[in-house]
């Protein structure tokens, strides 16, 4: 299959589970997803640890029976469970990082921007130089709630690791926040679905940052709710098709190093 559209920001595993007709959908229509890590029931550092195995497990069996995909290996900040200290970070993901269809880190970031949040993405942005040596990439997470505040906050922790802002994306920018991604270098992920960002605010975004078209890629975070709106934005001729084969494929093709998929 050669993709038409690549969904940066999915949790495939989670569709395979919930939505298992969703999976013929996106191979019907050549939708290459990249899934980020994310459980609905982590409490422990061995549910942490059995999640991420089990993620693993999943994107592997489809990519070799069913549809081409690839996956991001992070503790997101909703999955942090009390008995998780940053000194077992490290140990916990490198052996997944290293997985050939592990594109990188992700999802990472912050969601109330609590100090438990704080010390655990700070502990996953130290193995930086660990991913840049494995020419892989960093995913991080906004919230929806206090998304402005939360992504400043974030954007000032991200000062103290200068240099990642090229393997970087940063996703679910709103309209109110993308500038502040853009302005300092990173990739701006958009998150296409009705609880996030809506194919008319996206085209507002076209025409607000026409020079930094190059960094922004699209995605639908389809979870629990499975999201269209991706396509249906790739399939709207109102927008130039230089333009919407850049942000819901070339920008992703060539941030995580997808060239021939």
């Amino acid at each position: 299959m050669k993709a038409l559209i690549i969904d940066s920001h999915i949790h495939l595993d989670i569709i395979f589970t919930d939505h298992p007709d969703q999976i013929s959908w996106l191979k019907a229509n050549r939708i290459f997803p990249v899934s980020w890590a994310f459980s609905n029931h982590i409490e422990s550092l061995n549910d942490l640890r059995n999640y991420l195995k089990q993620q693993a497990s999943i994107i592997q069996k489809l990519n070799a029976t069913t549809l081409p995909c690839r996956f991001l290996a992070g503790i997101h900040p909703r999955n942090i469970p009390s008995d998780l200290a940053a000194k077992d970070v490290g140990e916990l993901l490198i052996p997944f990082l290293k997985d050939p269809l592990c594109l990188g880190m992700g999802e990472i970031g912050l969601e109330s921007g609590n100090e438990k949040e704080v010390e655990i993405m700070t502990a996953q942005l130290a193995l930086a130089d660990t991913i840049k040596s494995m020419n892989k990439k960093i995913g991080i997470h906004t919230p929806r709630k206090n998304k402005t505040a939360i992504t400043i906050k974030l954007l000032e922790l991200l000062q103290d690791f200068s240099g990642i802002e090229p393997f970087t994306v940063i996703d679910h920018c709103s309209p109110e926040t993308i500038s502040g991604v853009l302005e300092r270098g990173y990739q701006a992920g958009v998150t296409l679905s009705p609880e996030k960002t809506s194919v008319e605010e996206l085209k507002h975004m076209i025409q607000t940052f026409p020079a930094n078209l190059d960094r922004i890629m699209c995605n639908t975070d389809s979870c629990m709710t499975f999201s269209k709106d991706l396509h249906r934005f790739f399939t709207d001729h109102s927008v130039a098709d230089e333009i919407r084969n850049a942000l819901c494929f070339k920008n992703a093709s060539g941030f995580f190093n997808l060239i021939r998929c």
